[in-house]
């Protein structure tokens, strides 16, 4: 089921970096620096889209089918980071309420 808290941060401190660990030739697991061992973790099993996102992404200790990304490039030269486990979820994020650093 995962646990822990996954938002945005105005600016990068230690809590906002990550290891992308190889998994397969094109999957990764995101681990984070602060926390070794623990690693994104998305359930995208929520069968119909909805405008405000779906699903739940949060840590998990240890990586297993959840916590496995495929990183694309798209053709504006972009990234997005796509569920292996559910491919028609993607990691969205919605940070138009940050605005200045707030403690964790």
């Amino acid at each position: 089921a995962g646990v822990g808290t996954v938002n945005c941060q105005f600016g990068a401190g230690p809590y906002e970096k990550f290891i992308l660990r190889p998994f397969a030739s094109d999957e990764y697991s995101i681990e984070s620096l602060q926390f070794p061992n623990v690693y994104l973790r998305m359930d995208g099993g929520v069968p119909s889209p909805h405008e405000l996102g779906y699903g739940i992404v949060n840590g998990q200790f240890g990586a297993g089918p959840y916590e496995r990304f495929v990183i694309r490039q798209e053709a504006d030269g972009q990234y997005s980071i796509q569920s292996a486990q559910f491919p028609q979820a993607y990691l969205r994020m919605d940070g138009s309420n940050v605005q200045s650093f707030s403690g964790s």
